[in-house]
């Protein structure tokens, strides 16, 4: 079932194909097509205001609070209309809740809608200065340090992005990248305390996976930093391999 809107949108244009040319009939339905620009315009004026409130909150906890509890459940059906509608032009509230989206951890919703506009060629909105994949990888990288250090899992996310980076569908800087694939390499090389300790482990896959992903992030970008631990993961596979030094 369409929503609202866009029920509200093919009746229009049903009774346009089945009612007579009349005069009267056409401007009835300019009106009422008019009308809904003007709510549209409305809306839009609308949400520019939130979205100026929004900055009057204090802190992050707080817009993000807001977005979650307030923003994104008010808006999100326009949107939803909107994407339902098929059409393809720049929607400032579009590019602004995919945003939010990211910002709240509503992950699924956020990468769909994420997919949908890369697809339309729909840019981020131009306070960011980049391209979505790279606000998308900057985004869950975040989210899966955050993970990471509370010993939590950052999946399917993680990987979700990283088979899009591994594919090259999708490319962000080096810099960026570099720093991606050290992070996936020492979750592999974390004992249970936390810490990066490869001499506390004891598969030689996982260590082998290190390996080649350190290796590929030093190749990536120079400076990654990750030469110290490449250096005792390699140590950790002799041993393990050879049964000296455990």
């Amino acid at each position: 079932m369409g929503s609202p809107l866009k029920r509200q949108r093919d009746a229009i244009l049903e009774r346009i194909a089945n009612n007579t040319k009349s005069v009267a009939h056409v401007d009835s339905v300019s009106g009422e097509l008019s009308a809904s620009s003007n709510s549209l315009h409305i809306a839009l004026v609308e949400f520019e205001q939130d979205k100026l409130a929004l900055k009057e909150l204090a802190s992050i906890s707080q817009k993000i609070d807001h977005k979650r509890s307030v923003l994104i459940p008010k808006y999100q059906p326009m949107v939803e209309a909107y994407l339902e509608s098929g059409e393809n032009y720049e929607n400032p509230m579009f590019s602004d809740l995919i945003v939010w989206l990211f910002d709240v951890e509503e992950f699924e919703t956020a990468m769909a809608w994420c997919e949908q506009a890369i697809a339309s060629n729909i840019p981020t909105p131009e306070r960011f200065k980049c391209a979505w994949p790279t606000f998308v990888v900057r985004s869950v990288f975040e989210w899966a340090e955050k993970q990471y250090k509370l010993g939590q899992s950052f999946q399917p996310y993680y990987d979700i992005v990283d088979e899009k980076l591994e594919s090259k569908e999708w490319e962000v800087p080096e810099k960026q990248y570099g720093p991606w694939l050290k992070f996936a390499a020492y979750a592999l090389i974390t004992n249970d305390d936390g810490k990066v300790k490869p001499s506390h482990i004891g598969k030689v896959e996982d260590l082998e996976k290190a390996q080649a992903l350190m290796e590929k992030a030093r190749n990536v970008y120079i400076k990654v930093g990750v030469d110290t631990k490449l250096g005792e993961v390699k140590a950790r596979i002799k041993a393990l391999q050879t049964g000296n030094n455990l």
